[in-house]
């Protein structure tokens, strides 16, 4: 902004002229800047402030520990919960043993059952993998079992 004695021009009209000018800029940027504050703060409420999706009443279905805790200072005697529920395990459930079942085994051949350090290697366990397969009118289960091994040191072997 030029303010220096120099610039400005010596006639009073056109002095008054500028400072008209500038009143009317300063004016409209503190319209904008008013405006630019307010969407900040409803962009600040929308992400920070209470949501939408409350209810009255809400936090009344999670005061359990309140309500116990008063329970016990008012003398009620000792809270005995049980679990009346088993947790489920997680996992597929195996497939039904009456139908017929395919094995497939997959083995290292003899020659790649010698280990690093010279030693055979011996069967260490199994993964095994169930898979469905429907063929129109007829049901079969084909079971991968992939077998492992592992090594036996000198020390260990018979």
């Amino acid at each position: 902004m030029k303010s220096l004695p120099e610039t400005l021009p010596n006639d009073t009209v056109t002095l008054h002229k500028m400072v008209q000018d500038y009143q009317f800029t300063v004016e409209q940027l503190q319209e904008k800047l008013s405006w630019y504050e307010e969407q900040f703060r409803l962009f600040q409420h929308r992400r920070f402030g209470a949501s939408s999706e409350k209810h009255p009443g809400q936090m009344e279905l999670f005061n359990e520990a309140e309500s116990i805790l008063d329970a016990l200072a008012q003398g009620e005697g000792e809270l005995d919960e049980t679990i009346t529920y088993q947790r489920k395990k997680p996992g597929r459930k195996p497939l039904s043993k009456h139908i017929p079942r395919e094995v497939v085994r997959y083995e290292l051949p003899e020659a790649e059952r010698i280990c690093a350090c010279g030693h055979a290697l011996h069967e260490a366990g199994e993964d095994k993998a169930e898979q469905l397969e429907i063929i129109p009118a007829q049901i079969k289960i084909i079971e991968h079992v992939q077998v492992k091994y592992g090594c036996l040191p000198v020390e260990m072997a018979c």
